[in-house]
């Protein structure tokens, strides 16, 4: 089954018929937004800086060189700021946590410490900017300057410490160097006492001693297996070959005095050592520097509100877009004139707008807003005048549109009388009953409106008559139709003002036939023999006489009445009744052989969709209002000079 798709005509008919919804959602989404970012906090900003400095020695350099490492120094640091170690130590220096507090909340603590923290390096410097967020902006220069004070802090303690580990290790090693020393000295000269003449090559000699020195130095860095290490002991070796061929004794002598010239010379590079270490030490000179403390930040971050409430504003337009298209597919009511005429196979006869009337028009904006959104029931006096919007407003569009559907009923001889039914309840059938008449009798027709609903009579009340004799007590025999016929004069001795009746020509050529008293049963009233005997003499006294009944779909009456007249019209509103029970109104009324004569679209808002190929047709009619108005107050104004004149 081939499926319609949307175009944008459809789109555009869609936001208008539910443009309330979206709306309502988005006024809804965008208050709630406003409200919950008025309820948080102020968030404050302060920012303090660091700057890192690197010492690097040529050594430094060479060894950076030869062994490559992608570590970046500066990023390292900017997550050390954040670390576990310096935000404790943090929290510790404010008051935030003890030594006494349980690790579970201490790690809580710090862990909401480091969330409002944020470390980033300032481009081609080597300069660290420490961000920090609070609800106070004390709070916020505080926490900025503890963080940065506890980094540099840190950094020279962890300075310190490796120099002391650095004079630890050296003095240690000075300790055991002064002892082999010792050791060596005393064996060198009890040999040189027992052993006399003993001639060494002193160059190689001599060159021993440096090479092992120069070994001993490397090793105090390097490993066996490099290169320069495995280069000396290749040299010490060849040297040691050559002495092979001295004595025993004089081998042993050259070892123990290169033995000492070594170890006096490690003794005094370490004894060098030491004593920089404890400058070091001493100095209390860190790589790390305050550069900018943090200062009280002036206001809050305005923003994160703004766009907090920008982004409400969209995700409730888009919540309301979503909402209009989710009521629009539960919808099951019909949307445009060609899904009425290919539904019911039924014509359109028209198409009556909503009617605003004055009484929407000295109401305040809010007030329509929530009648659209929570429809309210009228009082009697405005569904009186919107029953008769017709004789008010002449010239309205809703009244042109009656005009329209009066000329689409093609009146005549041989179809004259009316049945307007509907498939549900409250869907305007009597409304469009009797301004349909009104149209009619303001052509000078003599119209004749019978209240044939007898559950719920109303057009009695509309006109402002007793509803009592009428047709229930002429059926029943009870009066004569003379009796209960009601037309001008009794609408004059009722309810009705005079200036409202003369208002319009039209209504003098109206009839009315009440219901009477409202019976027990009233389908058997309906179904009386007597009922088609009245309808025939009716119609021989009027030109065009409408019925009203009761809906189709609860009751029985419109069934039995629309067998009885020329044509059944059938009112449906869009929005109100299923598609369903209007398809299902039709079966029920060709199931008695009614001639259905096609349906009137009601209360329709010129905006939607189904309005759209009539634009002109409504500035137009707006239009000519103006014009009429203004010509007819300038008559007036020339009416009145006349009539002064005459009186001069």
């Amino acid at each position: 089954m081939p499926q319609y798709e949307l175009n944008l005509r459809d789109y555009l008919r869609i936001f208008h018929k539910r443009k309330f919804i979206i709306i309502l959602t988005f006024l809804t989404v965008t208050i709630g937004t406003i409200i919950y970012l008025s309820m948080q906090p102020s968030i404050y900003q302060a920012s303090a800086t660091v700057k890192i400095l690197e010492h690097k020695t040529i050594a430094g350099l060479l060894t950076e060189w030869i062994v490559y490492t992608p570590a970046d120094l500066m990023e390292s640091q900017t997550n050390i700021i954040k670390g576990f170690p310096i935000m404790k130590k943090v929290a510790l220096r404010m008051g935030l946590i003890d030594d006494r507090m349980p690790v579970s909340k201490l790690r809580g603590i710090v862990a909401g410490l480091q969330g409002r923290i944020n470390t980033e390096t300032i481009k081609r410097t080597n300069i660290i900017r420490i961000t920090t967020t609070a609800t106070n902006a004390k709070e916020a220069m505080d926490l900025a300057n503890t963080v940065a004070q506890v980094y540099v802090e840190e950094n020279l303690l962890e300075k310190t410490k490796q120099a002391r580990r650095a004079r630890q290790f050296i003095a240690e090693q000075l300790s055991q160097l002064e002892n082999r020393l010792s050791d060596a000295e005393e064996r060198l000269r009890k040999f040189g006492d027992e052993v006399e003449d003993i001639r060494l090559s002193e160059p190689i000699q001599k060159k021993l001693v440096d090479l092992e020195f120069e070994l001993a130095a490397f090793l105090q860095k390097y490993t066996d297996k490099h290169p320069q290490v495995k280069q000396l002991k290749e040299q010490i070796k060849n040297l040691e070959a050559q002495l092979a061929g001295f004595s025993g004794q004089e081998l042993e002598y050259a070892r123990l005095l290169r033995e000492v010239e070594v170890n006096k010379k490690l003794y005094s590079m370490l004894k060098e050592k030491l004593e920089e270490t404890r400058i070091t030490e001493a100095q209390k000179v860190g790589d790390v520097s305050m550069v900018d403390p943090a200062v009280m930040p002036g206001a809050s971050r305005g923003a994160p509100k703004k766009m907090g409430i920008l982004i409400g504003g969209m995700m409730g337009l888009v919540l309301g877009i979503g909402f209009a298209f989710l009521f629009e597919t539960m919808d099951t009511s019909i949307g445009t004139i060609e899904d009425v005429e290919n539904l019911v196979k039924l014509p359109v006869l028209g198409v009556v707008p909503s009617i605003p009337g004055e009484i929407e028009e000295k109401k305040d904006i809010f007030t329509k807003f929530k009648r659209k959104i929570l429809p309210v029931r009228r009082s009697d006096a405005e569904e009186i005048y919107i029953r008769l919007i017709v004789h008010h407003k002449p010239r309205a569009p809703v009244a042109e549109a009656y005009r329209n559907i009066r000329t689409n009923l093609k009146l005549g001889p041989a179809q004259k009388t009316f049945l307007v039914t509907s498939a549900g309840p409250r869907e305007g059938k009597t409304t469009i009953l009797i301004n349909l008449g009104l149209t009619v009798a303001q052509k000078g027709v003599k119209t004749l409106l019978v209240s044939s609903d007898l559950r719920r009579p109303t057009v009695a009340k509309t006109f402002g008559i007793e509803k009592e004799p009428g047709l229930n007590e002429i059926v029943t025999g009870t009066v004569d139709i003379e009796d209960a016929l009601k037309n001008i004069s009794d609408i004059m001795l009722g309810d009705m003002q005079l200036d409202e009746i003369m208002k319009e020509p039209g209504i003098e050529n109206i009839w009315i036939l009440p219901s009477g008293h409202v019976p027990h049963n009233p389908a058997e009233i309906l179904e009386s023999p007597e009922l088609s005997g009245l309808v025939e003499e009716l119609k021989k006294r009027f030109d065009v006489i409408f019925f009203d009944s009761p809906p189709i779909l609860p009751v029985t009456d419109a069934s039995l009445l629309a067998s009885k007249v020329d044509g059944v019209i059938l009112c449906y509103e869009i929005g109100r009744t299923a598609r369903g029970a209007l398809l299902r109104a039709k079966i029920q009324l060709e199931s008695v052989n009614a001639k259905i004569l096609g349906v009137i679209l009601n209360h329709i808002t010129p905006q939607t969709e189904i309005m759209t190929p009539y634009p002109y047709y409504y500035r137009y009619k707006y239009k000519y209002e103006e014009e009429e108005a203004k010509s007819g107050k300038k008559r007036e104004i020339e009416e009145g000079q006349e009539e002064l004149k005459d009186e001069v």
